[in-house]
């Protein structure tokens, strides 16, 4: 399966490059059999992928790309403007940073700044955990509608995807903590002796786009009073990123 998506990428690649193509140039740029890219090229159109002109029969990239193009530069673009403010976040705190946007049912680090303190044991970019996990991902997950909490619980928690033990009516009540509060938090979810605390991102029509957070350890410098201030830290930015975003809204 891995195999057969690499190849499927390389194909795109060659698309990309050559705008459009042939299965025999395919073929001859990629020394596959003419079965594999026949194959690869049928799957790819079937998905609009790829589309293929009746009359030269060449190859070229899709329409459905252009809408995860569009996707992905948002990220980028949210990447970029979340950066400086991270930076901040750090040199407030003295902690990791993270910023995590969703992917499905799981949450992805988009972006991770070190801290003088970090961990070095938690999160990479490009890590995924499902958004149930951790203060970070609990703050996009906790502001998504019904429909999507609902089927979320009987699929990840009820059909017991994730390692995490959870009911469906304990995530509930985590969530409804953390609309009412603004501000995410967790303890343990997937690094023992840690606390996450983490704000969610709007964006200009009030929806819900990524979350930022930190990671500490728990230790007896982690007192009350340095979680309050961590929290108001965490909200601030939050907020801060999200008025960046176009959110004019008070959270």
């Amino acid at each position: 399966m891995i195999q057969s998506l690499l190849k499927s990428m390389e194909v795109l690649g060659v698309l990309k490059d050559k705008e459009s193509c042939t299965i025999a140039q395919i073929v001859e740029e990629l020394n596959l059999p003419p079965s594999t890219v026949h194959r690869i090229l049928k799957t790819l159109c079937s998905e609009k992928y790829v589309v293929k002109d009746g009359e030269s029969h060449y190859y070229m990239l899709g329409p459905a790309l252009i809408s995860l193009g569009s996707a992905a530069s948002k990220n980028i673009h949210l990447q970029k403007i979340a950066y400086p403010i991270l930076k901040t976040l750090v040199s407030l705190t003295g902690e990791d940073t993270f910023l995590v946007i969703p992917v499905g049912n799981k949450g992805i680090v988009l972006e991770r700044i070190d801290g003088p303190r970090t961990l070095k044991i938690v999160e990479e970019f490009g890590d995924e955990l499902y958004l149930h996990y951790g203060a970070i991902r609990r703050a996009i997950l906790a502001y998504q509608d019904e429909n999507f909490i609902d089927a979320y619980i009987k699929k990840i928690i009820e059909g017991k995807k994730s390692k995490l033990k959870m009911t469906g009516e304990q995530l509930l009540k985590k969530l409804e903590k953390i609309r009412k509060d603004g501000i995410s938090t967790s303890s343990g979810d997937y690094v023992k002796g840690t606390m996450g605390i983490a704000a969610p991102i709007f964006n200009s029509s009030g929806k819900v786009i990524s979350s930022i957070g930190i990671v500490v350890l728990r230790n007896k410098s982690l007192t009350e009073e340095r979680i309050g201030f961590l929290k108001e830290v965490v909200k601030i930015k939050g907020q801060e990123l999200s008025q960046c975003m176009g959110y004019s809204k008070k959270i």
